[in-house]
């Protein structure tokens, strides 16, 4: 019997339409899929995601994966950038540890990029290589990522896509890309009732009879600031909205 697939949040959907995809339907999307008995993948042999085939999703979950693990994946919804290059060959392979690869990734991010926004950048000590989002990527769930994903697809999502991960009551934080607000923001100034109808980062509506509130907000006080040697590319770092339902994306 197929799995039930959870639905886009609805302010994501509202948003960013099928841009909008759990971690797991993200990971497949992006992967270059081989035939199951190509010879020249480059796991030679080994079997990875990308010569899995129709069994992908069974290689990159299986039966005795902890819980937490798999809620990451199918509970974290991820957006790639607009603005985000192709993904240019997979490798399954890992060279260095999650943490080194999040650090790196990180640290590209603030050289490439010295003001952006995004988030993963937030309260980042560049002396001590530490932060409260490099603690939340280097838990265990993100290292067993790493091992079914491989080093260059990791660190692809990081620097590339915003990452929300799930909280209890059908909440999710974000922890990587442009804050949430700003699109909320561009997209209350592309609907002319917007503002009359709306909180500015709230988004209310219904869809097929169905009653749904979201809110986008800010959660001060829960992250450290950074330091003098830090990088704190925006005001608040802790950026979360509420679901109270789910739409139809899926």
């Amino acid at each position: 019997m197929a799995r039930k697939r959870k639905r886009v949040p609805e302010v994501l959907w509202r948003l960013f339409h099928h841009r909008a995809r759990s971690l797991a339907e993200t990971i497949l999307a992006l992967v270059p899929q081989l035939p199951a008995t190509a010879s020249g993948c480059r796991c030679k042999g080994r079997r990875c995601l990308s010569c899995s085939g129709e069994e992908a999703i069974s290689f990159l979950v299986r039966p005795d994966d902890p819980s937490d693990y798999r809620k990451l994946l199918t509970g974290c919804f991820v957006v790639v950038s607009e603005n985000a290059p192709p993904l240019a060959d997979f490798d399954p392979h890992c060279r260095w540890s999650q943490c080194e690869i999040v650090r790196r990734s990180i640290e590209m991010v603030m050289h490439e990029l010295p003001s952006s926004s995004n988030l993963i950048c937030c309260s980042y000590d560049k002396d001590n290589r530490s932060s409260a989002v490099v603690d939340e990527l280097t838990s265990p769930k993100w290292t067993i990522l790493l091992k079914r994903v491989g080093d260059a697809l990791m660190m692809y999502l990081l620097k590339y896509t915003s990452l929300f991960l799930p909280l209890p009551r059908k909440k999710h934080h974000q922890i990587s890309g442009s804050p949430i607000s700003d699109f909320c923001f561009k997209f209350s100034r592309r609907m002319p009732d917007f503002k009359s109808q709306h909180h500015p980062l709230v988004c209310n509506g219904s869809r097929k009879k169905r009653k749904r509130t979201e809110v986008v907000e800010s959660i001060p006080g829960k992250w450290p600031h950074a330091n003098s040697s830090g990088s704190d590319p925006v005001s608040e770092c802790n950026r979360s909205f509420a679901s109270d339902g789910k739409n139809d994306s899926a």
